[in-house]
């Protein structure tokens, strides 16, 4: 199933031409070609109406290349877009009419944006995953930048999928024909009703070290595991839990754990079909447990604006995640953790150093003494100065001149974060003409709800 994007933002431009249209001609090139037999279908979002999370529909249902294609193509080239961007509860309900708790199921998810209507991609990635036969999602990133494709890239990365970056017209196509290549074929006729044998003939678990506890799905912990055979042959994707019961067919096999944090193990095994393998492998890996103390719990804050930015200060290897608490396995190593506020105007509130020794948890915490300013500009009169009236300027230290400390622009009566410290404001307001600027100090107290009010004389 195609989820396509027909959002508002799709008549932005690449190269001079609207992104509606380079995505409509190179869908209908990449849908020309696929194979007759090939089941595809189409829904798009937010191409009915403005503002409207719920503006998603199946254009054309899942049916043979053969018959679907020419209706695919018609549909997206009468796409007006023009609303949000429901991503997530898009490729939640192409799961859906792909039945795919009942068989194999892949969404292929062309986007220019990011989720807009306060979903969790990532959460519901998760949850395909587990309740899918063999559930995939891949991502096409239409334009977007680099933060923008890590929000979405989740979809892909969670249920075994491919997240593509396309900048042009050519990185479009090439994304659309891979991904849909690797689109489950039609199902093969019934086989012959194969011979008993053991239903599960291998089980394995990660452990952080050697003889310590197997990690399990109550750690949080997500493990893709594959196994390949060892005289060659392609490699074979296992369920992506920390531990696993699965179904090879007899033979060697070298099996593999790798964490989406760098932590990874390997191990020679064979099975048979009349005996249960039972294999534990040590990722040699240690846990880090951060978590951002707020000296004030009450400026409007959720978890997802608290960013932590994790490097090992050996490899060079670096994650980051959305949360306020983070629990991750990783190698043993020396760490450096920076916290990101998203909401804060270009600081950190801070960082940590971590040594992360195998088998243990190193835990630390950042306390952000964020404050919430909100700025008010008044006449000697007491009347206020709104958006259109004012502009403040508000620059860190005492001098309010262009010399690089240029924190933010608000107009009017506007609300930020900041950190403690010094700060200078420097208003602009006119009435008809533009008034002489005035300059104020301000000093903004650790974890605090503050009210600036700059009058004009």
């Amino acid at each position: 199933m195609i989820v396509f994007d027909g959002s508002g933002s799709m008549w932005g431009q690449i190269s001079g031409t609207p992104k509606i249209v380079t995505a409509r001609d190179t869908l209908a090139r990449v849908v020309g070609q696929l194979p007759p037999a090939l089941e595809v279908g189409l829904i798009a979002y937010g191409h009915n109406r403005k503002g409207d999370c719920s503006d998603i529909e199946t254009l054309v249902p899942v049916g043979p290349a053969s018959t679907q294609s020419s209706k695919l193509v018609a549909s997206v080239a009468a796409l007006k877009p023009k609303g949000k961007t429901p991503l997530t509860e898009a490729v939640r309900r192409a799961a859906r009419e792909l039945q795919f708790q009942e068989d194999k199921a892949t969404v292929i998810l062309v986007t220019d944006g990011i989720e807009t209507c306060e979903a969790d991609p990532c959460a519901v990635a998760n949850e395909l995953e587990a309740l899918g036969i063999n559930f995939t999602t891949h991502v096409i990133g239409f334009g977007l930048n680099e933060e923008e494709g890590r929000q979405v890239a989740c979809l892909a990365e969670n249920t075994g999928g491919l997240y593509l970056q396309a900048d042009n017209e050519g990185d479009l196509a090439a994304a659309l024909q891979q991904t849909v290549s690797l689109s489950p074929a039609p199902a093969p006729a019934p086989a012959p009703e194969p011979a008993p044998f053991l239903a599960k003939n291998i089980k394995a678990t990660v452990s952080l070290e050697e003889g310590s506890a197997p990690i399990t799905d109550a750690d949080g912990i997500r493990v893709f595991w594959t196994a390949t055979p060892a005289g060659g042959g392609e490699e074979i994707r296992l369920t992506t839990r920390p531990d696993i019961t699965e179904r090879l067919e007899p033979g060697a096999y070298r099996l593999a754990a790798r964490t989406d944090k760098g932590s990874s193990a390997v191990a020679d095994v064979t099975v048979t079909d009349s005996e249960l393998t039972e294999v534990n492998l040590s990722l040699g890996a240690g846990k880090i447990d951060l978590y951002a103390v707020m000296a004030n719990q009450d400026l409007g804050l959720s978890d997802t604006d608290f960013f932590w930015q994790v490097e090992n200060k050996i490899t060079g290897e670096k994650f980051s995640a959305y949360t306020q608490a983070l629990e991750a396995v990783v190698p043993s190593g020396q760490y450096e953790a920076k916290l990101v506020i998203t909401r804060l105007e270009k600081m950190s509130p801070g960082s940590v150093e971590l040594n992360v020794v195998t088998g243990e948890t190193a835990q630390a915490e950042v306390i952000a003494q964020t404050s919430k300013v909100t700025l008010r500009a008044f006449n000697a009169d007491g009347t206020e100065l709104k958006a259109h009236d004012s502009r403040l300027n508000i620059y860190l230290g005492s001098s309010t001149t262009d010399n690089g400390a240029f924190v933010k622009m608000v107009l009017g009566g506007g609300a930020l974060f900041l950190l403690p410290g010094q700060y200078s404001v420097r208003a602009e307001a006119w009435d008809g003409s533009k008034r002489e600027p005035i300059s104020q100090s301000i000093t903004v107290s650790p974890g605090s709800k503050q009210t600036i009010n700059v009058t004009f004389p």
